[in-house]
Order: structure tokens, then C-alpha cells, then sequence
């Protein structure tokens, strides 16, 4: 839950990460460049109270909402009824048994099930970091620009050090790992698995298929 950034960053670098240290960097800065310009004009062209992705998220729960019941406990202590199954919400304290609400700082279906049972809005039940004046504040702040080389204003000390390659390490055998190592389980999920392109089926390939092609 906390490596998603590096990881994206990880991916997008993956070629660019061959080049000079210097020409590295900027190459970052460009792409979070792109990035906070992209993110926002998407958040301009929002006219809802919430960004475009939470708000797309919070039309969904409030579809699943509709084939939920409710019935009351206090004022802000209700049950949500699904089926055979029940959730207790609470407002007052901003949670849900399904731990999603608590989770996503937005309300899951059952809450507004609740809301709309109580004819309440859902705006103070969402985080304020979702809402699109937020969202405008956060891409609002430039990535700094980086002049043209011949305009560096360099301290004297820095032009005059001379850095050498690390002392006593050998380079080891083979080429450099550049993918990540995966771990067990997107080893072994249907994401990973072999296909084969003739038959379409799976843990085998097109050299080794012994199936009779897929009519398309």
C-alpha cells in the first residue's frame, strides 16, 4: 500500500534509467511535470463536488445502494441489510462493519443506504483531500523549471570535486537485474501464467501447442 509510487515510477524509468545521472533527473522532472499538468486540467474540468475518479467511485456505491434496506438503531447507529448479511454503520464515528468506508474515507454502498434513509448528504462523510478545491490546491504548485545548462550557477567547490567509482566492489557476473522481483503470489496468479497464442489456453506456448488452432 505504500510502494505504488515508487513502483509506478519504477516502471515508466525502467529505459530512461540507463542515461547519465544528469539527464536522469531530468527526465523525471519532465515526467512529474506532465503529470501535475495533466492531473491539473482533469481537475478543471471538474464541476463536482469530489475529483472525477472519487466521484465516479461514489456513484458506483451509490448504485449498489439501492437494492439495500435499513433499519435503525439510534440516531446514527443503523444496520444495512444485504441479503442474508448485515453491516453496522455508525455516522457519528465515520464507520462501517465492511471496513470500507473507514478505508476509503468514502461512503460505501450500505452508508448511503443509510443516507438516503435519513435524507441526509454524503458531503461531510467524504475526506476533504477528494474534493476538486483540494485537488485544484495540490496540482496548483509548479514543478520548478530547470534552465539551460549554460546559465548552472555552480559553486566553485563542486566543479573542482572529483568523484570516483566506489572502491573494493566488483561488478557481478551477467546483466543487471532491472525488473523487480516478484513475489510469490504474482507469480503464481493468472497474470503471470503462460499462454499459448495458437490455442489460447494456458501453461504452454505456441512452439510447444500439440492443440488444434482457435478458429477467430
Amino acid at each position: 500500500m505504500t510502494s505504488n509510487i515508487v513502483e509506478s515510477l519504477n516502471a515508466v524509468t525502467k529505459y530512461a534509467r540507463e542515461l547519465p545521472i544528469v539527464e536522469l533527473l531530468e527526465y523525471m522532472r519532465t515526467l512529474l511535470e506532465c503529470w501535475t499538468k495533466e492531473k491539473l486540467l482533469k481537475a478543471k474540468g471538474t464541476f463536482t463536488y469530489l475529483g472525477y475518479k472519487f466521484n465516479k467511485e461514489l456513484d458506483d456505491n451509490r448504485t449498489l445502494s439501492h437494492k439495500l434496506r435499513v433499519r435503525a438503531s439510534t440516531d446514527y447507529i443503523h444496520i444495512g441489510i444485504d441479503g442474508v448479511r448485515r453491516y453496522i454503520v455508525c455516522l457519528e464515528n465515520k464507520k462501517c462493519s465492511c471496513g470500507q468506508f473507514q478505508l476509503d474515507e468514502l461512503p460505501c454502498p450500505h452508508v448511503f443506504a443509510v443516507l438516503r434513509h435519513k435524507d441526509e448528504s454524503f458531503e461531510k462523510y467524504c475526506s476533504p483531500y477528494y474534493t476538486r478545491v483540494n485537488l485544484l490546491r495540490t496540482y496548483e504548485i509548479p514543478v520548478n523549471l530547470l534552465p539551460d545548462e549554460s546559465k548552472w550557477n555552480v559553486p566553485q567547490h563542486i566543479t573542482e570535486e572529483v568523484v570516483n567509482p566506489p572502491k573494493g566492489e566488483k561488478r557481478q557476473p551477467g546483466r543487471p537485474q532491472k525488473e523487480r522481483y516478484k513475489i510469490f503470489d504474482e507469480i503464481n496468479s493468472k497474470k503471470y501464467k503462460i499462454s499459448c497464442g495458437n490455442c489460447e489456453g494456458e501453461g504452454h506456448n505456441k512452439r510447444s501447442c500439440k492443440n488444434v488452432p482457435k478458429k477467430k
